[in-house]
């Protein structure tokens, strides 16, 4: 009953919509630097997100796979031009990407795709991921798994913060003679830290249970030790926190990722902590003999170094009893 339901809504949504004015662009979007459109294509869709995860194909045993993927997504759908065949957009895409350096995860043209079910892999993306705005257009790019001319390639670049994806999945419309394309970024990116401070309950406790306490909200300019703006809040919880335990003395310790030489993320972590230990002294009366800065580069890392995530975890500030 639910599926002949929703059924009747999408026949309904689709009825109500208008056919897309296929001679201008989207108000705001434009193609993604990394990827340019098929040209006489019209930008129907855009979105993403500034760090967010997304679905790719890959190939495991020799067979196609979803594999989940994370980093700063962008989002294209395009409507190519009249009488231009899945086929021909698939093979110039594919040229793109080899040509600009990507590997080929994964590659497949109608028949293939079929074969391998792929289109039945990959349904639910363009429902998935984020678009400025919902379009039933959009969402049906390949309902049911069984839109025709199914195209698709997959394909990854290694840069020094990550790979970068890329993947097109294709599907033509008959009543418009135009394929829908369907285009996917995935960009490595650093979360941005510091949106969450720790209060001065929280520190007092940590210090008291574990002996230390991790600060992600202090956060500095990119290999610099200039304090940002935004810490203040993070700071001012952190000298609460010691002017409510006046006999209590502390180090200060710098943490870094394993990214650069070990020599300069000393000197950098050292700095920070230093830099750290300056401000509570400055701005809110911490004896100075109460802290002790230490920076320790990468020695002490809470998580592995292999991901954007874990590096993200291992740049902190720690208040430590000594």
């Amino acid at each position: 009953m639910r599926t002949i339901l929703f059924a009747v809504l999408a026949a309904i949504s689709f009825q109500a919509s208008a056919q897309p004015n296929f001679s201008k662009d989207i108000a705001g979007g434009s193609d993604h630097p990394l990827l340019h459109r098929y040209e006489g294509s019209m930008l129907y869709m855009y979105g993403g997100e500034n760090l967010g995860q997304a679905r790719i194909v890959d190939t495991e045993a020799g067979k196609p796979v979803l594999h989940k993927v994370e980093g700063k997504t962008a989002n294209r759908y395009y409507w190519g031009p009249k009488g231009r065949s899945a086929l021909e957009i698939h093979r110039n895409y594919l040229q793109a990407l080899s040509a600009a350096g990507f590997k080929i995860l994964y590659a497949c043209e109608t028949d293939q795709c079929e074969k391998a079910k792929v289109q039945n892999l990959v349904q639910e993306l363009p429902r998935e991921v984020n678009w400025k705005s919902f379009d039933p257009y959009v969402s049906s790019t390949f309902n049911s798994a069984n839109q025709p001319r199914f195209h698709l390639v997959s394909a990854a670049k290694p840069g020094p913060g990550g790979n970068t994806y890329v993947m097109v999945g294709l599907s033509e419309y008959t009543d418009f003679q135009r394929v829908r394309q369907f285009v996917q970024i995935i960009e490595p990116t650093v979360m941005e830290g510091g949106k969450v401070t720790v209060d001065t309950r929280a520190i007092q406790e940590g210090l008291q249970r574990d002996g230390k306490v991790a600060l992600y909200g202090v956060t500095f300019d990119t290999n610099k030790a200039v304090i940002r703006e935004q810490s203040g809040e993070q700071l001012e919880q952190m000298a609460k926190a010691l002017q409510a335990q006046p006999k209590m003395k502390v180090f200060i310790v710098g943490h870094t990722d394993d990214q650069g030489e070990f020599e300069a993320n000393m000197t950098l972590s050292q700095k920070r902590a230093q830099a750290v230990a300056d401000a509570l002294a400055s701005r809110y009366g911490i004896a100075a003999n109460r802290m002790m800065p230490r920076g320790v580069a990468n020695m002490a890392p809470v998580a592995s170094n292999a991901s954007d995530e874990g590096r993200a975890r291992n740049r902190r500030v720690e208040l430590v009893v000594r």
